[in-house]
């Protein structure tokens, strides 16, 4: 094989396998749409558990997880420092929390504390919820978005 037909299969195969590289790239991208083209909304908040990602439009302190378990007539999860637990009654698009919200009594840093406290008094304030593919807001009375979920 001389120099000159050497050069040809060389590129040859360059161009085989940049198209090769195309192409996975291609089916990743493919896969990708795919896989979140076929998962289904969220139409139901109960039976799983959120993770507050806002609370008055703030993330929480780095370091804390509040999270939320919502069933048909309870709920309960972790505020932060304590675990909380209490009723939950929900009406198409509407949702009450509480008002017999329980908590552990542990006793955190300050900062923990009042994070707490103001998310506790925001579940007390929810009337209604809205689902967002993957994420779960809890609103008030005039619609305003007190916390958000994951």
């Amino acid at each position: 094989m001389g120099s000159s037909d050497q050069d040809d299969v060389e590129r040859e195969l360059a161009d085989h396998t940049g198209i090769m590289r195309s192409f996975g790239g291609l089916a990743v991208v493919l896969l990708v749409v795919a896989v979140i083209g076929c998962s289904e909304p969220i139409t139901d908040p109960t039976g799983r558990t959120w993770e507050l990602t806002t609370l008055h439009g703030s993330e929480p302190l780095e370091g804390t997880i509040i999270d939320l378990t919502l069933e048909s007539d309870s709920m309960s999860g972790s505020a932060g420092c304590n675990n909380y637990n209490g009723s939950t009654e929900f009406e198409a698009g509407s949702m009450t929390l509480g008002p017999d919200i329980a908590t552990t009594r542990m006793a955190c840093e300050q900062e923990i504390m009042d994070q707490e406290s103001a998310y506790l008094a925001a579940l007390a304030r929810v009337s209604a919820y809205v689902l967002e593919p993957d994420e779960l807001l809890l609103q008030d009375a005039d619609g305003i978005t007190l916390m958000t979920f994951r």
